[in-house]
């Protein structure tokens, strides 16, 4: 869990050490970096991590729960034709975190996605139109959906360059259908 205050002086030193995390990644693998390869090259002391952070993982979770409010923040402002198009413009905010995403596809960090989702379920209550405190299949249904935006981002990683964001949303929209399709679901 994270700890971060709404003062400057304490987002700031969560932006320093996320950008530490991220030169951290630069030498290593995730799982071998250590709190104090943060704090080296973010310069922001470990006592100060451990007020901001209980963990490594941690940093990433802020991180995630920041790019939804930015993701929220846009909508209210955005119109679009259709769903789709709401959702393409979302998959791309997402994507314009290139070191978030390839740091959750490339150490499989889906629960990533989920823990965000599930942290702001009242404000994306009306973006899927499900009611997370009275449905009994909106966890379901959050699982559901964070591994296909995990699908997702792990396509557009994996062939980066080769196919669009919005090739890469068709193809995801397409699978979810043949699983749809093939379990007899829309019989």
């Amino acid at each position: 869990m994270y700890h971060i205050a709404k003062d400057l002086r304490a987002k700031k030193s969560a932006e320093l050490i996320i950008k530490g995390l991220y030169k951290s990644l630069e030498e290593k693998p995730l799982k071998e970096i250590k709190v104090s390869d943060i704090s080296r090259n973010s310069y922001v002391s470990r006592a100060t991590f451990y007020r901001l952070f209980d963990s490594i993982y941690d940093v990433l979770a802020y991180q995630c729960d920041l790019i939804v409010d930015e993701m929220l923040e846009s909508l209210k402002s955005a119109n679009f034709n259709s769903r789709k198009e709401a959702g393409i413009f979302c998959v791309k905010i997402w994507l314009g975190h290139e070191e978030l995403v390839r740091t959750m596809v490339e150490n499989n960090l889906p629960d990533l996605i989920h823990d965000s989702i599930v942290s702001h379920k009242d404000e994306l209550k009306t973006l899927y139109h499900i009611d997370y405190d009275h449905d009994p299949y909106a966890e379901q249904f959050v699982f559901f959906l964070s591994t296909i935006i995990f699908t997702s981002f792990a396509i557009f990683h994996k062939e980066k360059g080769k196919r669009s964001i919005e090739e890469v949303v068709n193809t995801t929209n397409k699978m979810v259908v043949n699983i749809i399709q093939a379990w007899g679901i829309d019989e």
